[in-house]
Order: structure tokens, then C-alpha cells, then sequence
């Protein structure tokens, strides 16, 4: 068996209080979001609502099977071995999607050598309801050639960008049979789509925030609504969308609404969930068909001024795959499933939620 060490990445942002950033939403180029205290990062609501009711039972005919933890090894710049856990979602028998961050060695978009001693990629497996149904090694990385680390822009563009972090995973043998594989939804959410997060990092609750670890072998899931998304970074923020983010909703806080009248519907204590550390790369789901596909990545975690981490009112998001349908199939090397093709998604959405104009954009 292997030995399993971890931390998780973590990358932070500057912290701005909220009047400020609805002040900077009036703004023709101004971001709404992007000042916040990011951490790349599920959580529970309020008792009696707990970590422990969001476990899955890892097993086989669990709608998570497929849903893997992430081991990165790779030695710092004086030798010292680093560890760390991120999670993901396999979409072939070879496949695993998650995020660019994971894979990235110096935080500038250096995607980590395979060739090189002592820096590995391991994927587990838990699906036949033990712990560690399989480790494999990653055969080969991929990181989505935009990413150039969390928080970098494109030249011309000043601001804070955590488009583009996404990669692709290649195993170097075949998945176990027990793993599920998922379709990848291929057409844009909408703002007020619901969605079903999985993960395998740092868990707490919305009244405490965290203060329970990540594990390898322990995935947690929960739900929330999409809110509000950003566009493509390399277009100025035109183009289709890309991020996507939600907030916690819960003891009488929608930070959202309130701050920007991106008012999605809100969960029962016991479902409604934010995501932690650990939780990076992780899928988020939609129902189509009568079966979770995978819509999108799970990437960060954020604050406003004042909020303590993972509690009621924080928000965060990820990547939409649907935008990055060309790059997902050049990546893999094997055929993923992308559904519907064509059609639409407009059935998913509950309706548009209005929104302050700045470049935050509701579909």
C-alpha cells in the first residue's frame, strides 16, 4: 500500500470588505468577486445538520463512485518532499478531470514532471466500500495551456483570473470496473442551475466554519445553486463564460442577493453546502437524464471582510467544462461523452436572476 501524506493548495487574494466591492460593482469593468479572500478549495449547515451526514458510503453503486482523491508529490526547491491532496472525477477508463492548481509546481502554471525522481501523481479509488479500492499512477498530466497560475491574467488584463484551471489526468492503466464514468454535460449553464459537489478535502459546518481535515478515503457531497459566472479572460471577459461561483446560504445570510441581487433558490439546512480545501479538482454535478453528469470543476473558495472561512455567506466556484469542450478532448486521448449534442440546457436553469451590470455576467 501506498504511503499517503498530504496538504492542501492553498492561494489567497486580498481581502476587500463587502461595501467596497458593491461599490466597485457600479463600475463598467469592475469585478464583484475577485478582490476576495480566495482559498482553492464541503461543508454542512447548521446542527443538527453535520460533516458526517454528508459522507458517502463508497461503494460501488454509490452515484460517487468515480469520484477520486488526488495525491501530487513533487520536492521543493531545497529538497524537501511535498504532498499535497486534491480531488477529481474520472470521465473515461483512463481519464481523471480536475483542477490546473493541483498539477502546478511553482504557482506560475509549471505543470509537474513525471520524469522526474520523486514527483508523482496517484489517484485513489474508493468504491467497494474499504478504504484505498485502488491507487494508480498518473501515466501523464495535462494542464489546460491558458493556465498560468491562480490568480494571473492575460497580458492587458488587471485583475484577479482563476479562469483556465483545469487539467486532465492520464492513468497509466485502467480504472477499476466499480468506478462510475461520467458524461460531461456540453452545453453553458444558467444562472439558477442546481448542482451536486463532491470531494474528498477540509469539512465543517456553517455556523463554526472548518475543522475537520481532508482525507483520501473520506468524499463528502452537498448541493447549492450557481449564481453568477465570469467570461473568458483572453477576451477581455467577453466571450462564452467560464467560472462559475455560489454562495452558503444559511442562518439568514445570501450574500449574493443581498450584495448583488443574484437571488437563487435556497436549500434546506441539510443540503445546502459550500466546498473546503482538499475539495480542489472535485466535480460538480447536474441531473440530466436521470443520472449525474459532470458540469463542472470545483476550484475556490472565498471570503468578504469579516467572514470567518467555510461559514454561512462565504461563496465559491470553479470551472464550467462546457467552454473547454476542445481542450478536454484533445487532453484525454480516448473518447469522453459529452451530452446533449446538440441542444440545450435551458430546462435545467430556474429562470435569470437579475444582476448589477459589471462583468460578472448571469446566462
Amino acid at each position: 500500500m501506498q504511503t499517503l501524506n498530504f496538504h492542501f493548495k492553498k492561494m489567497m487574494g486580498n481581502a476587500v470588505a463587502a461595501s467596497a466591492l458593491f461599490a466597485l460593482a457600479l463600475a463598467a469593468q469592475a469585478s464583484t468577486i475577485e478582490n476576495g479572500n480566495f482559498t482553492p478549495l464541503i461543508t454542512s449547515g447548521a446542527l443538527p445538520d453535520s460533516p458526517s451526514a454528508h459522507v458517502d458510503a463508497n461503494t460501488a453503486s454509490s452515484a460517487f463512485s468515480g469520484v477520486v482523491s488526488i495525491n501530487i508529490v513533487y520536492p521543493d526547491a531545497s529538497g524537501k518532499q511535498l504532498s499535497y491532496i486534491c480531488s477529481g472525477a474520472l470521465v473515461g477508463k483512463r481519464t481523471v478531470v480536475s483542477a490546473g492548481h493541483c498539477v502546478d509546481t511553482d504557482g506560475h502554471g509549471k505543470v509537474i514532471d513525471l520524469s522526474k525522481p520523486n514527483n508523482a501523481v496517484r489517484v485513489v479509488f474508493n468504491n467497494t466500500g474499504d478504504k484505498y479500492t485502488a491507487i494508480i499512477n498518473a501515466s501523464s498530466v495535462n494542464m489546460n495551456p491558458n493556465y498560468q497560475g491562480f490568480g494571473y491574467c492575460p497580458p492587458g488584463i488587471n485583475s484577479f483570473c482563476v479562469n483556465d484551471d483545469i487539467s486532465v489526468i492520464t492513468l497509466a492503466q485502467d480504472a477499476p470496473a466499480s468506478a462510475r464514468s461520467y458524461k460531461i454535460a456540453a452545453n453553458p449553464l444558467n444562472g439558477g442551475t442546481h448542482i451536486t459537489m463532491a470531494g474528498y478535502g477540509t469539512s465543517g459546518d456553517g455556523m463554526n466554519g472548518y475543522y475537520v481535515n481532508p482525507s483520501f478515503h473520506v468524499k463528502r457531497s452537498g448541493e447549492n445553486y450557481v449564481d453568477l459566472f465570469d467570461g473568458n479572460d483572453e477576451q477581455g471577459w467577453g466571450g462564452a463564460n467560464e467560472v462559475w461561483y455560489a454562495d452558503f446560504d444559511g442562518n439568514g445570510k445570501d450574500t449574493f442577493c443581498t450584495l448583488f441581487h443574484a437571488c437563487s433558490p435556497v436549500l434546506p439546512n441539510n443540503r445546502e453546502s459550500g466546498i473546503g480545501g482538499g475539495d480542489s479538482g472535485g466535480p460538480s454535478f447536474v441531473n440530466m437524464y436521470g443520472e449525474l453528469m459532470l458540469a463542472a470543476n470545483n476550484t475556490f473558495s472565498g471570503t468578504f471582510s469579516g467572514q470567518t472561512p467555510g461559514t454561512f455567506g462565504t461563496y465559491f466556484g470553479g470551472i464550467l467544462l462546457s467552454s473547454y469542450k476542445g481542450y478536454l478532448g484533445a487532453a484525454a486521448g480516448e473518447g469522453i461523452t459529452f451530452v446533449p449534442e446538440p441542444g440545450s440546457l435551458a430546462l435545467l436553469g430556474l429562470g435569470a436572476v437579475l444582476l448589477l451590470r459589471s462583468r460578472r455576467r448571469v446566462a
